[in-house]
């Protein structure tokens, strides 16, 4: 097993510690040689008993660790477990896309669009569990959540924290995010690969139709879940429903006939239901015919995520920074513990 980092660009923040670091030390420097200035080293002693210049240093190195390990947090560590092929390791490759957009917060769908189409997710994730799987989110533009791995129980975590706050710009980017899915896959051909997009279908760009297609043509097959009811309704947000510049309130309905289009065009299928059972059927049924092979066969067996020891590591150094003080302690003084020179 290896370390690699999917955004190692953050790891260029780690030279901006350097002078930080340098400045600490000649902070230090420059106390000790006032202080010579002054009185000499056993005078220095008597006057300011309690004073360790090396403890400021000492927190301070706490601190400049503790951001490098947080640097590295950002750079998301991730293992790669290399592995023989193993007969029944055989699967496909599959993006899912969710649409996070405010409209996804409509209660037409109880409990929510949003909540339905992640426990949607859940459900086939739990049926996935020989495939390499990735996420992606999208509202006015859209970004991987997860890149493709078989660490479907990372991928069930990442799924749980997902909110329509996590974008700022609205809208519906669906073109968008089956283009940056098409880049996710791997470069295998033996692989049947599929993008399983979730949307309300609201205010979908014209891109998407274009991009279905384009997507088609390289065998990958757009599998579109239509979320929502004809009928519609009021768009939640902490200050009531949503209202336009009028005062008026926005309706959100759901728009089939464009899901239709991307499926279509992505030669895949399309499902709108209630019934979450229904939905992963069908998808599940469209997946299982898509051409199969073994997943490890190649270099490695996906990526997991390995960014928490290195975040608890950070988290230890930044509580015992708080408790180092700028002076000798009294007790170890008084009693001698470690044997030092009074």
């Amino acid at each position: 097993m290896n370390i690699h980092f999917y955004s190692p660009g953050y790891l260029y923040l780690l030279f901006g510690l350097l002078p930080l670091l340098a400045l600490s030390l000649f902070a230090y420097w420059r106390r000790r040689r006032m202080l010579q200035r002054f009185a000499d080293k056993d005078l220095g002693q008597a006057l300011t008993p309690l004073a360790s210049g090396k403890k400021y240093v000492l927190r301070d190195l706490a601190l400049l660790v503790a951001g490098a390990l947080m640097i590295i947090v950002l750079a998301r560590p991730q293992a790669i477990s290399q592995v023989d092929a193993q007969d029944d390791d055989k699967g496909i490759e599959a993006m899912i896309c969710l649409d996070i957009s405010n409209s996804m917060l409509c209660q037409d769908v109880a409990p929510s669009r949003l909540d339905f189409a992640k426990r949607t997710i859940s459900r086939l994730l739990e049926r996935m569990h020989s495939d390499r799987v990735g996420l992606i989110v999208f509202a006015g533009s859209a970004f991987v959540q997860l890149p493709i791995t078989t660490d479907l129980s990372t991928a069930q975590d990442f799924l749980s924290d997902i909110s329509p706050s996590m974008l700022s710009d609205q809208g519906t980017a669906i073109g968008q995010a089956i283009t940056l899915a098409r880049q996710s896959f791997s470069d295998r051909r033996d692989l049947g690969k599929s993008i399983i997009v979730l949307t309300d279908g609201e205010d979908f760009e014209e891109t998407a139709i274009q991009a279905a297609k384009d997507a088609a043509k390289e065998g990958i097959h757009i599998n579109v879940v239509g979320i929502g009811s004809d009928q519609g309704g009021p768009i939640p947000t902490a200050e009531g429903n949503l209202t336009d510049e009028s005062g008026n309130m926005v309706v959100t309905r759901f728009n089939p006939d464009m899901c239709q289009q991307i499926a279509d065009a992505g030669a895949g299928i399309f499902v709108a239901s209630s019934s979450q059972a229904t939905v992963v059927k069908e998808v599940e049924k469209q997946l299982e015919e898509l051409p199969r092979a073994s997943i490890s066969s190649r270099v490695n067996n996906g990526a997991t995520e390995a960014f928490e020891p290195w975040l608890w590591a950070a988290l230890v150094l930044l509580i015992l920074e708080f408790f180092i003080m700028g002076r000798k302690n009294k007790f170890l003084i008084r009693h001698n513990i470690f044997g030092h020179e009074k």
